[in-house]
């Protein structure tokens, strides 16, 4: 990331800077660092950067983080020193906005202007670069990524920028990248293809519907040879992404207005897999539009098998997966209103899950999902603090059940910890600074027993020094200055202990 000396204090992967008009464009891009994961290969590799992590966590967006800040511009100061790097948003709105180029002045300011990332969303380079990107010749900060459909494509301009944060070169990036989606793809397509295969022999007997029955057997005959045909001749160069493309476009076509009715369950459940993996593949790539109708498509099909049968668990599990994801497209396509509709739906699935099944602490772990996906809605889009809170709340409680449930588990344990993380944030923007403390000691506690189990576990480590930061930030909030920088050099001295 970082050289080993500036390493050592940096806390947030990245700080992005943007005009508060460009909000929906910052948080799409905040989504997608933060649920970028590194290809497994390549985690730990050493790098001009220092050793590549796994993802890019946490990023900081300003207007999340300094809801409550009594200092602004020392807060906004602070933060930079805490970030690896500056990301500016650059759109013509972003040229004009006084924050932005004093952002980027602060971090010019620290001598660390090689670390500012600018990255083209809308305009030219000509009207959208803020002027405090221009050096003392009047030349431009050179681009690190365009976002634009006609630059690099929000897909190329993510990798270009992970290529940059990491220190990993763009070529070795996009070959596994492709390489790790398409052998995900194989596989389920793989599986569709018994799936179609079952659907062939046993569609082919309905007992009212022979004349449907056989031409729906003919289609899938024809997937199958359309999928093998293409899976043969394009295995081997697995970075091909017309290989990808193909897979697709074959799926796409043989789904494409046809009848659930008679399609036996097994054949259902592998669409379902195969149209939400294609979903989550072209919403990577930047084609939103076109994930966004892979994810309906998905869900029309999880919601035919849930009413046949609207009792049985598995197919409320799966349903409600798909909501969840539709809920993601529509947040990272910046459109709240449709991801509160979906992820209000994933958490009545995922309540009545928790409802059938009590003893199962997976469906309290997805209860607690899903009260936090709303309760971020309620926080960063409707600055809603009191129902926020009231969400965070009850997803910690989902996921304290669920390790009351199974007390070895740990992912429960760190979601505990989240939880409490995001109900401590909450409370500090409601200014209920005592809570706050409270509920960040309670994580602290957690963090420290679960970290004696597991004492080789990185990700705790940068967690309990995220929560020293927050500790710190606390106790800014409060004004007390003092404990608030002995917090942060705590966290410093901590995070020193990574590199």
């Amino acid at each position: 990331m970082l050289d080993p000396g500036q390493q050592q204090t940096a806390h947030y992967s990245a700080f992005i800077s943007y005009s508060r008009h460009d909000s929906r464009l910052a948080r799409w891009l905040q989504t997608a660092l933060e649920s970028y994961r590194m290809p497994r290969r390549l985690v730990g590799t050493p790098t001009a950067r220092g050793p590549v992590a796994e993802r890019f966590q946490p990023v900081f967006l300003d207007l999340s983080e300094l809801t409550v800040a009594p200092d602004l511009l020392g807060e906004l100061s602070a933060a930079l020193s805490a970030s690896q790097f500056l990301i500016v948003l650059c759109t013509p709105q972003a040229a004009e906005s006084e924050w932005v180029n004093r952002e980027i002045r602060l971090m010019q300011q620290q001598n660390r202007g090689d670390h500012i990332l600018a990255a083209l969303f809308e305009g030219d380079e000509h009207e959208s670069f803020p002027p405090a990107l221009l050096n003392a010749e009047g030349n431009r900060q050179p681009l690190a990524a365009d976002f634009r459909a006609q630059g690099d494509g929000r897909r190329l301009a993510l990798l270009k920028l992970v290529a940059a944060m990491s220190g990993v070169g763009l070529g070795e990036l996009v070959h596994r990248e492709e390489g790790r989606r398409i052998r995900r793809l194989s596989m389920l397509a793989m599986a569709s293809l018994a799936g179609m295969l079952a659907f062939g022999g046993i569609s082919f007997y309905a007992l009212n519907a022979r004349a449907q029955a056989e031409a729906e057997r003919r289609k899938s005959e024809a997937m199958v040879n359309s999928l093998v045909t293409d899976l043969r001749g394009a295995v081997k160069p697995v970075g091909n992404l017309s290989m990808l493309e193909r897979v697709n476009d074959a799926a796409v076509s043989y789904f494409r207005g046809q009848s659930l009715r008679n399609m036996p369950d097994a054949a259902l459940a592998t669409r379902a897999r195969l149209l939400t993996a294609m979903g989550e593949d072209e919403a990577t790539r930047g084609n939103m539009a076109t994930a966004r109708s892979h994810f309906q498509e998905a869900a029309r099909t999880t919601a035919a098998r849930l009413a046949v049968d609207p009792h049985d668990p598995q197919r409320i599990y799966d349903h409600a997966q798909v909501e969840y994801w539709l809920g993601h497209y529509a947040w990272s396509a910046g459109n709240p209103a449709d991801a509160r509709r979906a992820w209000s739906e994933y958490e009545r699935l995922a309540r009545e899950l928790v409802e059938r099944q009590p003893e199962d602490p997976r469906w309290h772990l997805e209860a607690g999902y899903a009260q936090s996906n709303i309760g971020v809605l309620d926080l960063r889009q409707n600055l809603d603090v009191t129902r926020a809170e009231a969400r965070f709340g009850a997803a910690l409680r989902q996921y304290q059940a669920a390790l009351k449930l199974d007390p070895a588990n740990l992912t429960a344990r760190t979601d505990v910890s989240d939880g409490l993380a995001w109900l401590s944030d909450s409370q500090l923007v409601a200014d209920k600074l005592t809570a706050a403390r409270q509920t960040r000691d309670l994580q602290s506690k957690l963090l420290r027993a679960t970290l004696a189990l597991a004492p080789d576990d990185l990700e705790l480590r940068k967690m309990l020094v995220v929560n020293e930061i927050a500790f710190g930030r606390i106790a800014a909030a409060a004004g007390q200055r003092g404990e608030a920088l002995h917090h942060f050099r705590t966290a410093r001295t901590m995070a020193a202990t990574l590199a």
